[in-house]
C-alpha cells in the first residue's frame, strides 16, 4: 500500500495540507510490505519457507514476502484484525477480535497450533509480526475461558498501563505468549521480522512474545528463572493473580530477529519530508509518553515558547478509561486537549495520529486540531465534559477535525506534528 499525497510550494498549501503529507510520508516509510521486501533483499532465506504473519499489519507484510520469495513459500496463515485482511492472497486470512479478543481470536489460536505443527521439519519458518498480534491470537490454560480473556483485556485497556506492563501480564496466562509459542515448533531455528510498536523496540513485547521470552536478567544462566517476566504481580487485582500460570521451561529454538519498521524509523520520514519541502524542523524525540491530558499541556507550552516551523514528537501516550467511555482513543483524547489549550492561539495547527490507521476501538486514526476546534464543535456543549467521558472523538466529529486512514499496513505507535506559523 502506498499513501499519496501532493507536494506543492510551502506558500501554496494550508496546514493542514502539509500535517497530512508529512504524516503519510511516514505511513510509506513504514509500510509493511515495503519492509519486508526491503528486509527479504538484506536477509535472503534459502529453501522452503513457511510463512506465519500476525498482527494489524499482516496483511501488508505477507503481500512483501510474496513478491519476494513468491515459489519458496510453502505454506502461510495470516491472522488480522476485522477489515485489514488481504484477499488478493491465496493463503488463508483469519480476521479477530482487536482490541478486545472474541472468539475467533481463541479459534484463531488453534488454527496457529495446527499450523506450526504441520511445517516439515526441513522448511523453515519465517514470523512476520506486527502490533495487535496480543488481542488478535490465543491459547488459554483449559481453566480459563472467552469471558476472562474479555475481562483481562477490558481492564488492561481502561489501567493506563504502559504496553510493556500490559503484555508482561498478557504473557503469564498464555499458553503461546511470552516465547511460548517456541514449544510447538518441530524446527531448531527460526527467523522473525517485526514492526515495533513499542517503546525501545523490545522483542519480548511486540505482539507480547510470541517467539521471544521475557528475561528478567540477561546474566541469568537458569533458564526458568530466564522465562519469568518483569513484574510487580503484587499490585495486580485477586481475579488476575489467583489465575497466573506457573513459568515454563521453553524450547531451544534459534530465534533470528529482525526490526524492519519503528516509530523513529515514521519520525526520520517526517523531517526528512519536511525538509526537502525547505520547512524549518524540530525534532523533539521519542518523547510522547505519559497520561494524554497533562502531556497535551506539556506540549503546547513546548509550541509557544517553540521556534517556528514544523515539530515532531513520537511514542504512545496513555489514557485512563471510566468506567463507561464514549467514542475515541488516546490519540483522539490528546488532540481534543491539545485544542483546548490552543483556544484563541492562532497560528498553530496539530496533527495527533495512530500509525496503524485505527485509535483505540475507532476507524480513525486521530485528529487535526487548531485554535478553531473548539468553536467548530461548540454546538455539542462543553469540550471538559468530552474529556472526562473519554468520549473525544464525538467532538472531533461534530467540529469535522478526525483523521481517517483506513487500514495502513504498518504499526509503530504514534506521531504529534505540528505547524507554528510561518513555517
Amino acid at each position: 500500500m502506498t499513501f499519496k499525497s501532493s507536494v506543492n510550494m510551502p506558500n501554496q498549501q494550508t496546514s493542514i495540507q502539509v500535517l497530512s503529507d508529512l504524516y503519510y510520508a511516514a505511513l510509506n516509510a513504514v509500510n509493511g510490505q515495503n519492509a519486508v521486501e526491503q528486509q527479504l533483499h538484506k536477509t535472503p532465506i534459502e529453501g522452503n519457507i513457511a510463512i506465519l504473519a500476525v498482527g494489524k499489519a499482516a496483511s501488508a507484510m505477507m503481500a512483501g514476502a510474496k513478491k519476494v520469495l513468491s515459489e519458496q513459500i510453502h505454506s502461510a496463515l495470516i491472522i488480522t484484525k476485522v477489515g485489514h485482511a488481504d484477499h488478493t492472497l491465496e493463503w488463508p486470512c483469519l480476521e479477530t477480535g482487536h482490541p478486545i479478543p472474541n472468539q475467533k481470536s481463541l479459534d484463531a489460536g488453534a488454527k496457529l497450533l495446527e499450523f506450526l505443527n504441520n511445517i516439515p521439519k526441513n522448511t523453515k519458518l519465517l514470523a512476520l509480526i506486527s502490533g495487535g498480534a496480543s488481542a488478535l491470537v490465543e491459547i488459554l490454560p483449559n481453566e480459563l475461558d472467552l469471558n476472562f480473556l474479555q475481562k483481562l483485556n477490558e481492564w488492561l485497556l481502561a489501567s493506563g498501563l504502559s504496553i510493556h506492563e500490559m503484555n508482561r501480564i498478557r504473557q503469564l496466562v498464555s499458553l503461546i505468549k511470552g516465547g511460548k509459542a517456541l514449544n510447538y515448533l518441530n524446527q531448531d531455528e527460526m527467523i522473525q521480522f517485526l514492526i515495533s510498536d513499542v517503546k525501545e523496540d523490545d522483542i519480548s513485547i511486540i505482539g507480547s512474545g510470541l517467539f521471544v521470552a521475557g528475561v528478567k536478567n540477561p546474566d541469568v544462566s537458569n533458564q526458568e528463572e530466564q522465562n519469568q517476566p518483569f513484574l510487580d504481580t503484587s499490585q495486580l487485582p485477586d481475579w488476575l493473580k489467583n489465575k497466573i500460570s506457573p513459568a515454563q521451561s521453553l524450547a531451544r529454538v534459534s530465534v533470528e530477529s529482525h526490526i524492519i519498521a519503528n516509530n523513529e524509523m515514521a519520525c526520520q520520514a517526517v523531517i526528512s519530508r519536511a525538509k526537502q519541502s525547505n520547512y524549518s524542523v524540530t525534532y523533539h524525540g521519542q518523547t510522547l509518553y505519559g497520561e494524554a491530558l497533562p502531556l497535551s499541556g506539556k506540549l503546547v507550552k513546548v509550541l509557544r515558547h517553540a521556534e517556528s516551523g514544523v515539530h515532531i514528537w513520537g511514542g504512545e501516550p496513555s489514557l485512563v478509561l471510566p468506567e463507561k467511555q464514549g467514542r475515541g482513543g488516546r490519540n483522539q483524547h490528546l488532540a481534543l486537549a491539545i485544542a483546548a489549550h490552543l483556544e484563541n492561539t492562532k497560528g498553530m495547527t496539530v496533527l495527533v495520529g495512530a500509525t496503524d490507521g485505527t485509535d483505540g476501538p475507532t476507524d480513525d486514526a486521530g485528529a487535526i486540531v487548531d485554535a478553531g476546534t473548539l468553536e467548530r464543535g461548540a454546538h455539542c456543549g462543553r469540550v471538559n465534559d468530552y474529556l472526562m467521558a473519554a468520549d473525544a472523538g464525538t467532538f472531533l466529529a461534530e467540529a469535522g477535525d478526525l483523521l481517517s486512514t483506513g487500514p495502513t499496513g504498518t504499526n509503530v505507535m504514534d506521531l504529534v506534528i505540528a505547524i507554528k506559523e510561518p513555517i
